[in-house]
């Protein structure tokens, strides 16, 4: 599945001119990119309990980028009255990060983008981009290695392990059987032991 970020704008307190005309090109461009996700919202301070953009703060289950005129005290104050228990505020700018909140439950990462007429609206789709590429980019943890099973044949000794092989050059014992003659034995003999004599014996009798 494709990363994405959902982006939260969070209007200027006094929209007015080039502060409005910013927030107007700055949601078209968002919009106009891949992977991020664009929701308008009001001043975080004029925000109240059960109201549409208060829901649209609830429904934010995981991480998202928090574009805002507002300092990062401003946000948690605002957000912990909005019913956000605990947050990691994370400044894409490089500033120090922020925790606040109740230690004991997970916090909820807030990308924070500073709003300024004098950032152009590129440098902040660049920093939206390089924060969707760096969410894109797999991580793999280096553990021990794996262990697998030998198989049976493994467990062999070297020597039982070795493969028997003939050499076509010299001949195996069955062959030199084949090419030499039969050698008559002397158990062979046994079984007439006196034949001589018994053949002596039937001459005398002129059969």
């Amino acid at each position: 599945m494709a990363i994405r970020i959902p982006v939260v704008i969070s209007q200027h307190e006094r929209r007015a001119g080039s502060v409005a005309d910013y927030e107007e090109q700055l949601i078209t461009r968002i919009v106009l990119e891949s992977g991020l996700d664009a929701t308008l919202i009001a001043d975080l301070k004029a925000i109240e309990l059960d109201t549409t953009d208060h829901l649209c703060i609830e429904g934010l289950k995981g991480d998202f980028a928090l574009a805002t005129w507002e300092s990062t005290q401003y946000v948690c104050q605002h957000l912990h009255r909005l019913g956000v228990p605990s947050l990691e505020i994370l400044p894409v700018d490089g500033s120090p990060k922020s925790r606040s909140g109740m230690d004991n439950v997970p916090a909820k990462k807030i990308f924070l983008i500073s709003l300024a007429t004098n950032v152009s609206i590129d440098t902040t789709i660049k920093t939206l981009k390089e924060l969707l590429q760096s969410r894109s980019t797999p991580v793999f943890s280096i553990g021990a290695p794996i262990h697998r099973a030998r198989p049976e044949t493994a467990k062999l000794t070297p020597a039982e392990a070795r493969p028997v092989v003939h050499s076509i050059s010299q001949p195996t014992e069955m062959a030199k059987r084949v090419d030499e003659p039969a050698a008559v034995t002397s158990a062979e003999t046994d079984d007439f032991p006196n034949l001589d004599l018994l053949m002596d014996e039937l001459d005398q009798f002129n059969l």
